[in-house]
């Protein structure tokens, strides 16, 4: 009667997110089937977690070293895995360890390939099937990431928990599988706080940590009852999917690591979903402006201004100082008691301009100490309107033409060079990859190691062109945001006035801050100095 053939399983995670999940299980449990269908006997199994079969080597690799120690001690005579890239994804390290066990008499077996034949009969199908394993779980990693990127693209929600702002329904039709498809409608209750987060940026000038804390104090809680944090607001506050573009790509893992991916990498869908939109296009991406002004590399410039918008009643503190001696203006109250015909007391206090270096003795000044109020917002007002004034003069004139621009030119056919460089570097990708079975076999000029290390070069210039190109169409696309940005100012200049006038007394503070950069006072007049990117649109 012949032996029980004594088999030992190997089974391979690359990442600890999917030590959460069922993959070491579903690899288990179809090794056991096909061990049970063969009437073997499962002696022992060898399990690697979170161990990347790519980066890190075969000899450091503590599993496949037992794996060879029990292979010398004769332990078992075969060895199983769900498909042969479990063993690893270079091509060369795979093939000699396959080559040594079955130098050792132990047979290799796939539950998805089945048996590897003897890498010395040169067996074509021997050859093909470390290839084959290792490019399909790319093609499988590539299938999802262009299912997801196409989702992401078409606005189909992608499964997961919604964001905030928003909840899952049912939707009227079924997947392929039968099961009821889920999803995104806007949720009436919370997409009042996401509002309130944008709106107290924009008109408020608010960090993400002084709205965390608001809506804490408020006692507005997130989706599952908890409390507001820095990271969670500014998750929010960059999350394209608030204006009508879910986004897919945001985060990377890379061995169970998550990173966050620069805006370029993101993959966004051509259409605005509109059933998504809780803020408008156009107030979403004026809050990215205004907190990319106020960015970490832009406050450690000692020629950043920040913009916050103060809580003076004055309209103009934090942007106006003396003409003399170049102190701040700051808020000061003068109060007055005066009695009525009736007898009743009243008391009156009224905020003015202040120059604190005068005042404060800090420094000699032959300025005043004291300015009106309603004198120099007035001018300063009138100043800003005859601004606008000249806008709209010519604003009707304005077409920009951002196809004849000679960077977005430039830019296209780079993009296009690149392209083509790519669709070159994909063709050699192919032809190497057509060597590989011949060089298992001895019949290329090419070592199966050499080959592993040109393909990988290959792989990499890919990647590398596709950074490159997506940065460029990144460009292309800001570049001509820009251009929509400026002929969206040219169209709303007319209004400013009316505007302005209609608006509360905090929101016209926030519309001075974007247009001036600075006001010096002087006895006999105002200087009122804009913005330099607010002069620009005006001369170009």
């Amino acid at each position: 009667m012949a032996s029980i053939k004594r088999v030992v399983a190997f089974y391979r995670v690359s990442t600890i997110l999917q030590l959460d999940g069922d993959d070491i299980l579903l690899q288990k449990k179809a090794c056991e089937d096909f061990i049970h269908k063969q009437n073997w006997s499962l002696i022992k199994e060898y399990k690697e977690k979170a161990i990347s079969g790519f980066t890190v080597a075969m000899e450091k690799r503590d599993e496949i070293q037992r794996l060879k120690l029990d292979v010398q001690n004769n332990h078992f005579d075969a060895v199983i895995c769900f498909m042969f890239d479990r063993f690893g994804r270079k091509l060369d390290e795979v093939s000699e360890l396959i080559q040594w066990l079955q130098a050792h008499n132990i047979e290799v077996w796939s539950v998805k390939e089945g048996k590897f034949p003897l890498i010395e009969e040169k067996s074509i199908v021997a050859s093909n099937l470390i290839e084959n394993a290792h490019q399909e779980s790319i093609n499988i990693s590539m299938r999802v990431t262009e299912k997801h990127e196409q989702m992401s693209k078409e606005g189909i929600y992608r499964g997961g928990t919604a964001p905030f702002g928003y909840k899952l329904v049912k939707a009227d039709h079924t997947n392929k599988k039968g099961h009821t498809v889920m999803k995104l409608t806007i949720d009436p209750i919370n997409s009042l706080t996401i509002k309130k987060i944008f709106r107290l940026v924009k008109e408020l000038g608010y960090g993400s940590n002084k709205i965390a804390k608001h809506l804490n104090e408020k006692n507005i809680t997130t989706s599952t009852g908890g409390r507001w944090n820095t990271g969670s607001i500014n998750f929010i506050l960059r999350n394209p999917i608030y204006k009508g573009y879910p986004s897919y790509g945001k985060r990377t893992s890379k061995e169970g690591i998550f990173k966050t991916q620069p805006k370029s990498e993101w993959t966004l869908p051509k259409l605005q979903v509109k059933e998504l939109i809780i803020i408008e296009e156009a107030e979403f991406d004026y809050v990215q402006s205004l907190r990319s002004a106020r960015s970490p590399a832009k406050i450690k410039n000692p020629n950043y201004k920040r913009n916050n918008v103060s809580n003076s009643p004055l309209l103009l503190v934090g942007m106006i100082k003396c003409g003399y001696c170049g102190s701040p203006l700051t808020t000061t109250y003068c109060s007055k008691t005066y009695r009525l015909v009736d007898g009743t007391i009243k008391k009156s206090k009224k905020a003015n301009y202040r120059c604190s270096g005068k005042a404060l003795s800090k420094i000699e000044c032959s300025g005043q100490t004291l300015y009106s109020q309603t004198k120099i917002e007035d001018n300063v007002i009138e100043q800003v309107n005859i601004l606008v004034q000249e806008f709209s003069k010519i604003s009707n004139k304005i077409s920009v033409e951002v196809y004849e621009n000679d960077n977005y030119i430039k830019l296209k056919k780079e993009l296009k060079a690149q392209h083509t460089d790519l669709e070159q570097v994909y063709k050699e990708l192919y032809s190497l990859k057509q060597e590989v079975p011949k060089s298992i076999l001895g019949e290329s000029s090419f070592s199966v190691k050499l080959l592993s290390e040109l393909i990988e070069d290959k792989e990499n210039l890919v990647k590398s062109f596709d950074r490159s190109i997506r940065n460029l169409q990144n460009n292309i696309r800001n570049m001509a945001d820009e251009f929509d940005r400026i002929e969206n100012f040219f169209n709303t200049i007319t209004n400013w006035t009316e505007i302005f006038k209609n608006n509360n007394y905090v929101e016209k503070k926030s519309m001075l801050k974007n247009v001036i950069e600075q006001i010096i006072v002087f006895k006999d007049k105002i200087e009122v100095k804009f913005r330099n990117e607010i002069l620009e649109l005006l001369i170009r």
